[in-house]
């Protein structure tokens, strides 16, 4: 059946015109849609303006400006306090002898222990190891692994006793590692350098290292109150960062205490209950009466000055930056520990002040 013109025409106009609809439909869904997109888009872009302008820091140029410049100062801060923390890290040397440093160890040691004290006229008793007996006293030669950790130990340790023997210390009885650390050198060595995993890049590497490294010790020294706060202050105000973790002194014995406790002693053996006392003859009852110089005597129960002084127990720690890792020793101090010049310059004024 054919169709005829005027069908054809209608039919094209029809199929035209359904077309122009499903278009302009789809035309108008999507502004529709966009406009939802566009007003919820509004709607949170004021509500984070409105949190923006109820914060502390406006959102303005001269917030983003004073912003800056707070953060460089901190930054600066951050940078002064590092430099005056790390000034007392110590270079170690990496190419040492085995033998030489044990000898030099050695020698020092036996320097040290010669220094004067209240120990017959010493700092320390005969055969102090100063907490390394391996080292000082032993035979046995440090393995090359454990140099690098052993200078640090030993340069630790040395600055620790010469500071005590400057502030007048009667006697140093024990100044060791804690916790076996002389023992355990080369694996304590290796967690201070954490090596990069294959495959990374360098400045993983790089943050992988610890901002700084720490050494304890333990401390036993007797010192009276004068030198006890002496040593205290030393380690406050020492080029090489030092804490004293914990502290705990006391006397041995205690004047006032021995001498009530003896009083009491004997007045109870003239005056025991249930037993009378023998009766002496007036001469010699009033030969024992005191004086009035013994009397007077009497007065002073206590000489500070004849008190025996404090036992001291301190935990102290070191903290080294990792500042001098890369200077040769000989920019710094001797590799062994030597003291900062600074530092000994210091002390020994400190020790002439109070001589």
């Amino acid at each position: 059946m054919s169709m005829s013109k005027n069908q054809i025409v209608m039919a094209a106009i029809g199929g035209v015109t359904l077309v122009a609809s499903g278009v302009l439909g789809y035309l108008a869904f999507d502004a529709f849609s966009s406009k939802a997109e566009a007003v919820d888009a509004g709607d949170g872009a004021k509500e984070s303006v409105r949190r923006l302008l109820r914060a502390d820091v406006s959102p303005d140029k001269e917030s983003e400006l004073a912003y800056k410049k707070n953060s460089d100062t901190l930054a600066g801060w951050i940078e002064a306090a590092l430099a005056t923390a790390a000034a007392g890290d110590r270079a170690v040397k990496a190419d040492i002898d085995r033998s030489a440093f044990k000898k030099a160890v050695v020698e020092e040691a036996r320097a040290l222990s010669e220094l004067e004290g209240g120990v017959d006229g010493k700092i320390v008793k005969p055969g102090f190891t100063f907490g390394l007996p391996d080292l000082v006293t032993g035979d046995k030669v440090p393995d090359a692994e454990q140099l690098p950790h052993l200078q640090r130990l030993w340069g630790d340790i040395r600055l620790v006793f010469e500071q005590l023997q400057l502030c007048g210390v009667v006697e140093v009885v024990r100044i060791e590692p804690a916790g076996n650390a002389a023992s355990s050198g080369a694996q304590a060595q290796a967690e201070e350098k954490p090596k990069a995993k294959k495959g990374r890049g360098k400045k993983e590497a790089e943050a992988e290292k610890p901002a700084y490294t720490v050494e304890q010790y333990e401390v036993d020294f007797r010192a009276k109150p004068a030198a006890l706060v002496k040593a205290i202050g030393a380690f406050a105000t020492s080029t090489r960062f030092i804490v004293v973790d914990s502290m705990s002194f006391a006397r041995e014995g205690d004047m006032i205490a021995a001498a009530l406790g003896e009083g009491d002693k004997n007045q109870g053996a003239q005056s025991q209950p249930g037993k009378r006392r023998p009766r002496r003859g007036a001469a010699v009852e009033e030969a024992e009466k005191p004086s009035e110089e013994t009397e007077d005597k009497k007065g002073l129960v206590n000489d500070p000055a004849k008190e025996a002084p404090f036992l001291v127990k301190m935990t102290l720690s070191t903290y080294d930056f990792g500042s001098a890792v890369n200077k040769p020793a000989a920019e710094g101090e001797a590799a062994e520990g030597e003291p900062a010049q600074g530092e000994a310059e210091s002390a020994t004024e400190s020790k002439e002040g109070e001589e």
